[in-house]
């Protein structure tokens, strides 16, 4: 399954890289992708492990608003 997070704070390959790197860390991700030009986080997992809920959590401990 795939969610995609709108996240108007991303705006630098620093950003992108730590929320990459902590969302990979969580168990039930399968890929994440981040595309700064839309500043958006494409996040791949296995939907009997995790919910978007954990992913905006997860965006939002890192210091990141995350759009509804």
């Amino acid at each position: 399954m795939e969610e995609v997070f709108m996240v108007p704070s991303i705006t630098c390959s620093v950003c992108s890289s730590r929320i990459s790197s902590e969302l990979g860390r969580l168990e039930g991700v399968t890929g994440v992708d981040i595309d700064l030009k839309t500043q958006s986080v494409k996040v791949s997992y296995d939907p009997g492990m995790r919910r978007p809920e954990d992913f905006r959590k997860k965006i939002a401990e890192l210091g990141y608003e995350v759009m509804e």
